[in-house]
């Protein structure tokens, strides 16, 4: 879609007397676009040149969502121009999640938080718990089940006291301790290692697909797209999930969560690598469980990077 361009009859910056087909400075290379206009105009400018919010967004979208692996497989085979690049939708949609995930946190604590015993403050979204300890620092998970074995870990109090015991409150375990004790500001740093973290995790799976289809002759490329659509349909996912959160706290959306990443993953891998669902149900298992391994790992990065950076 064109730009709706507003152009100079003269460069503000460096006095160059524009033709009609100039849509930039060919002395200085400023773009001739007046920017001085209300808000709402560059706001929607934002969008449409982030996005493209048209038919294209939509249809992207449509596709993302309801049919999972088709967007890849139209990417890998050059359908490309009638959809949204899978980078810039990825980007667009995980700074959302990532806006929503700190919005929606601050909100509970501010709302319905309680001190517990220890002075710390605690609430809980479906399947996330959040307090001001390292705990809340697993609500950017997906709540898998070996991530909430290390959430149940980092809980108890009493083999938390055992190490720091142990250890005498020196080296990691001391600036665990002063990591867990500042709260908010441990959290946002968190949040924000968690998007770094993201960005890794997206290349390296596309690393396992690769060599695990690597029969199948197909470039790295092909299978990092398939992990760019998966990891963005995940972000939209949880998104959905945080909102529901806000309007039913007591609603518990663990499993459904799960459920609905592992179905999405299966349909998407039979349709971009062309196996029988029964093929690709048994492709589905090591692929799940080395993504969760992963998953795990690079948490436990995240946070130990996290840690050492306080």
């Amino acid at each position: 879609m064109a730009k709706n361009r507003r152009k100079f009859t003269q460069c503000p910056n460096c006095g160059y007397t524009f033709e009609d087909i100039n849509n930039y400075c060919p002395n200085c290379g400023q773009e001739n676009h007046d920017l001085n206009v209300p808000v709402k105009h560059l706001i929607a400018e934002f969008f449409e040149g982030t996005l493209h919010f048209d038919t294209k967004a939509w249809k992207t979208l449509k596709y993302l969502i309801l049919k999972p692996g088709l967007l890849t497989e139209k990417f890998n085979i050059g359908k490309r121009a009638s959809y949204v690049p899978p980078f810039r939708l990825y980007v667009f949609v995980s700074i959302i999640f990532f806006f929503v995930l700190a919005l929606t946190t601050d909100n509970i604590i501010r709302s319905d938080g309680s001190a517990g015993s220890d002075g710390d403050v605690t609430s809980s979204l479906p399947g996330v718990t959040i307090s001001t300890n390292l705990n809340d620092s697993l609500l950017a998970a997906s709540d898998t089940a070996a991530l909430r074995k290390v959430r149940e870990i980092t809980q108890s109090s009493q083999e938390l006291q055992a190490l720091r015991s142990e250890l005498g409150e020196s080296g990691f375990a001391s600036e665990f301790a002063k990591f867990t004790s500042h709260g908010d500001e441990s959290k946002q740093k968190l949040f924000k290692n968690l998007s770094f973290m993201m960005f890794l995790l997206m290349p390296f799976f596309a690393l396992v697909l690769y060599l695990y289809y690597r029969k199948q002759n197909r470039n790295y490329v092909e299978h990092l797209m398939f992990s760019i659509h998966l990891h963005t349909f995940y972000f939209i996912l949880l998104i959905v999930v945080l909102l529901i959160g806000q309007l039913f706290p007591a609603l518990d959306t663990d499993w459904a969560v799960l459920f609905i990443m592992t179905l999405y993953l299966y349909f998407a891998l039979h349709q971009v690598y062309k196996q029988s669902y029964l093929r690709t149900f048994l492709s589905l298992l090591p692929i799940g469980f080395v993504y969760l391994i992963t998953l795990l790992i690079f948490f436990l990065g995240t946070v130990f990077v996290s840690v050492l950076l306080t």
